[in-house]
């Protein structure tokens, strides 16, 4: 999921389930499926739920699961457009030309200041705030890059959710690097989530309404993000199905 010509993306299974079962065989699923992420799926009343988990356990929000579940039904049951309920509201996922497109939450951010576990990660530090994450905006693509995380240190931000370190990539993107330890994920290839903490700063920061997103994972993420609402933003990313 979110790949491009120079990025692989990241991978996710997908289970369509007859009915829920035990979190406890989710789980061994999840293991058996070796993903980062697995989402489950089935159907009540006529409508599509899911859940995502990771090896450690259940996670909230997925992008790239969502991501990857939304093409495996669209696929499936040759529709436009399907949404997922799930414990953290709705997901829509839409195909228009070559791109998927998934809507999700904007979140407002909150100032903060730098938590005692992040001091020694980074001295150029040049913004924080947080969402469900903790974000650290850092003057330069290379910077971002350079980044080196101390996964104890991150696991130890109780309050947050994931580490992001992002910086603007000219006057039209940015680039991230994401890290969730916590959840058995010490750093994401490509993570649709941290687009709803990260588009809407850079859209106000770059006075914008449309821009590119780059992690600088070893697999490399690419997307494209768009402002819809004061509440939700549009993610364009391409996705590979593989039975």
């Amino acid at each position: 999921m979110f790949v491009g010509e120079s990025a692989s993306g990241n991978p996710c299974g997908v289970m369509e389930l007859d009915s829920w079962m035990l979190d406890s065989q989710l789980l061994q699923l999840t293991r058996e499926a070796a993903q980062p992420v697995t989402s489950f799926i089935t159907q009540i009343d006529g409508q599509f739920h899911i859940r995502w988990f990771s090896l450690e356990g259940e996670i909230n929000l997925c992008g790239h699961g969502s991501l990857g579940a939304g093409a495996a039904i669209l696929s499936k049951y040759k529709r436009e457009q399907v949404v997922f309920q799930s414990k953290y509201g709705e997901v829509a996922i839409s195909k228009k030309n070559d791109f998927y497109v998934l809507t999700l939450p904007s979140w407002e951010r909150k100032a903060c200041t730098m938590p005692e576990q992040t001091m020694g990660l980074a001295t150029d530090v040049i913004d924080v705030f947080c969402t469900r994450d903790l974000v650290l905006v850092l003057p330069s693509v290379d910077s971002v890059a350079k980044f080196q995380p101390n996964y104890d240190s991150i696991k130890a931000l109780s309050h947050y959710h994931a580490l992001i370190v992002t910086a603007a990539d000219g006057e039209c993107g940015y680039v991230l690097r994401y890290f969730a330890p916590k959840i058995g994920i010490p750093e994401d290839f490509a993570t649709g989530s941290a687009q709803c903490s990260l588009a809407p700063y850079w859209f106000d920061k770059l006075g914008a309404s449309a821009l590119s997103a780059r992690q600088l994972s070893s697999a490399g993420g690419y997307l494209e993000v768009e402002r819809v609402s004061d509440c939700f933003i549009e993610v364009f990313a391409h996705a590979r199905l593989r039975s």
